[in-house]
């Protein structure tokens, strides 16, 4: 049905390969939006059916992980940087899912915490994923922080995963996920959005 789709920040990957500086982006989806994997298969992680009936655009990224549900609410953390090794994939996205947590606490926010591979959850459900590309020297991170957002999008797009990281125990998505506003964190984008950008700007060079 679908064999190509637009590439979301890839933009910000090749300034990096063409020799740029370090290059990050930290933004609210202006609406909604499904972004799949490297390899991901639309028909079988998506109600495309339900997608297209509501003119959803379908969009894919570099690096892997499932599919995910982009919307008004959330805050996409997109950042490419060469290093100094090919390896050392999963330091790479855990240091810089710190950076997250410590504006995250920066705002007020606490009991945020590692899961799984590339997660952060609080009280063992998922408030953000994230993935990574690596082009030899060049890595390149995609994360999405669920702060207000409407989870009913994400039963209604997307079907249950081939492959879970074990704490989600046979959840689905929106028993298994959580907003910060849910969380008892009544906080705006804008605000987090600022910290985020500003706890990169700090420590991007140090990666």
């Amino acid at each position: 049905m679908h064999s190509t789709f637009e590439t979301v920040n890839e933009d910000i990957l090749v300034s990096v390969l063409n020799g740029g500086s370090p290059a990050y982006r930290v933004y609210e989806p202006s609406g909604v939006h499904i972004v799949l994997g490297a390899g991901g298969k639309a028909e079988r992680e998506l109600y495309l059916d339900r997608a297209e009936t509501d003119g959803i655009p379908v969009l894919r990224r570099k690096g892997g992980g499932g599919t995910v549900v982009l919307s008004p609410g959330q805050i996409v953390v997109a950042l490419a940087k060469r290093v100094s090794t090919r390896f050392k994939n999963v330091k790479f996205m855990r240091e810089i899912n710190r950076w997250i947590m410590d504006a995250l606490t920066s705002a007020g926010i606490g009991s945020i915490e590692h899961a799984g591979i590339s997660d952060l959850a609080v009280g063992r459900k998922k408030i953000l994923g994230s993935s990574l590309y690596r082009r030899k020297y060049v890595l390149f991170y995609q994360g999405s922080l669920l702060v207000n957002n409407d989870k009913n999008l994400f039963d209604r797009y997307l079907r249950f995963p081939d492959r879970v990281p074990d704490y989600r125990s046979g959840r689905g998505h929106s028993e298994f996920c959580t907003t910060l506003s849910e969380e008892g964190y009544a906080v705006s984008v804008l605000l987090i959005t600022e910290r985020i950008r500003e706890t990169i700007r700090q420590r991007i060079e140090t990666l």
